[in-house]
């Protein structure tokens, strides 16, 4: 009876071993699926898609160049599959499960409060760290650092889950928790994370990270050309798509004008063409090309074609292109002149980068990279205040929440001068492998030397 009891309850069902290793095995076809439609996706849309979503629509046509190298009729058809998010969730559950099945509070007491207090305690201190953002950007900045400090309150909690718990399963506990936290961590990242890259050109300035696995349509006044007083209106990529698959008008009070997008090419090529009546005036045909892959260094550049109107007067179909070549098309509403341009997406900041100095250093002899570096002024606060800062590879700058590392560098055409290249991470659940890993690392120790000094004592007994 007890028998058909437990198989019948939920809570077994959903803390068993079989349910592991089956959600352990849609995890590795998810990855397999996922490596093999990487041929013909992009990464990030690959990530988007399969390990970013609850449910994905597998195509049978990812097995084709597996099975049948060489062929090049497509296989029709897709079969649905849990996506990422959707596996991670059942493995929550499922830990979460066995936790509340297995691990039973066995302190009582006085045992149990101090057991209770010690856990309080640590994770105050901890969560003081991640959130307090003083102290969070100056751990940061210093792995070492970082996992040195959060190892007290880590040891803190796990004294505190001997007495809740016991000796014996207090590692175990932790361990999971580790393994917990890292799952949650990529929904945080999956849902929270940008990424994005500033170009800073020697004795020169930014404060615009430009994010080019997305694109906008920007219109700008071009009042006096400067920054400051430039007015950005943009319409972005996913309503851009919207309006390709709906063929709607795309309208809003703030926009200068309505526009009807006729194509939408994620990624194109441009046959130029010369007017037989004007040998200066180039016009180009935009082709539609497939997506990068992501497994080379080719970019995606994506096209639109696209109808202005004036309230009902039709202004005309222009070609807007990521392309360098393609300028800006100009207009004319009320009296004011604008700019309309389709560009990778740009995301302002309320302070900037002043670049004084770059170094691309190599090793003697060779064209070969040593070490890239540069030395930055940055200037924030309504006064301009700034402060000095120093990017080398593997020592980025922390600050607003966001990580700026050394990516690469660039020549200028006209000066030759350098410039430098930052990768900009904005990630909320930067701090969650590193915490995650101090976690399973105290578990495994705890667990490591009561299983010693159980061995111990049973070798002196036997002696």
């Amino acid at each position: 009876m007890s028998m058909l009891h437990s198989k019948m309850n939920p809570i077994a069902w959903l803390a068993s071993l079989r349910l592991t290793v089956v959600l352990l095995a849609l995890a590795m076809y998810l990855i397999f699926v996922g490596t093999l439609a990487q041929v013909e996706q992009g990464i990030w849309q690959v990530v988007h898609d399969y390990f970013r979503s609850w449910i994905v629509f597998v195509p049978l046509d990812v097995f084709r160049a597996l099975l049948y190298p060489g062929s090049e009729t497509q296989w029709k058809g897709s079969h649905p599959f849990p996506g990422g998010f959707l596996v991670i969730a059942l493995l929550l559950i499922n830990l979460l499960a066995a936790h509340a099945l297995r691990f039973k509070i066995t302190g009582k007491g006085g045992r149990l409060v101090l057991g209770l207090g010690l856990v309080v305690v640590g994770s105050a201190v901890t969560a003081y760290t991640v959130l307090e953002p003083t102290t969070s950007a100056t751990i940061q900045q210093n792995v070492m650092l970082m996992l040195g400090i959060w190892s007290v309150p880590m040891t803190l909690i796990g004294v505190g889950c001997i007495y809740i718990f016991s000796s014996r399963k207090a590692g175990i506990v932790l361990i999971h928790a580790g393994l917990i936290l890292m799952l949650l961590g990529e929904y945080i990242t999956g849902l929270g994370a940008e990424e994005g890259r500033m170009m800073i050109p020697e004795f020169g300035s930014a404060n615009v990270v430009v994010d080019a696995r997305e694109v906008e349509i920007a219109f700008v006044t071009d009042s006096d050309n400067t920054a400051a007083t430039q007015k950005n209106i943009v319409i972005p990529e996913a309503m851009i798509q919207q309006a390709d698959e709906s063929e709607e008008l795309i309208t809003d009070p703030l926009l200068p004008v309505s526009v009807r997008i006729d194509a939408w090419m994620a990624n194109s090529d441009l046959r130029p063409s010369v007017a037989a009546s004007d040998p200066t005036e180039v016009s180009y045909t935009a082709i539609k090309t497939p997506t990068a892959t992501g497994t080379e260094m080719a970019e995606d550049r994506p096209t639109v074609m696209a109808t202005l109107y004036q309230g009902e007067k039709r202004l005309g179909q222009y070609l807007l292109s990521t392309w360098e070549f393609v300028r800006p098309t100009t207009i004319e509403i009320n009296g004011r002149r604008w700019q309309v341009t389709l560009r990778h997406k740009h995301v302002p900041l309320n302070y900037s980068l002043q670049l004084h100095d770059f170094k691309h250093d190599t090793f003697t002899g060779t064209e070969r990279a040593r070490n890239f570096s540069s030395d930055l002024r940055l200037v924030a606060g309504p006064q301009g205040e700034g402060r000095e800062a120093f990017i080398k590879m593997n020592q980025p700058l922390r600050y607003d929440g966001k990580a700026f590392f050394q990516s690469g560098f660039f020549q200028q055409p006209l000066n030759r001068n350098l410039g430098t290249i930052l990768q900009v991470a904005d990630n909320p659940g930067a701090w969650v492998p590193y915490l995650s890993c101090v976690i399973v690392t105290v578990g495994l120790s705890m667990h490591f030397v009561v299983s010693l000094l159980k061995y111990g004592r049973r070798s002196v007994a036997k002696a």
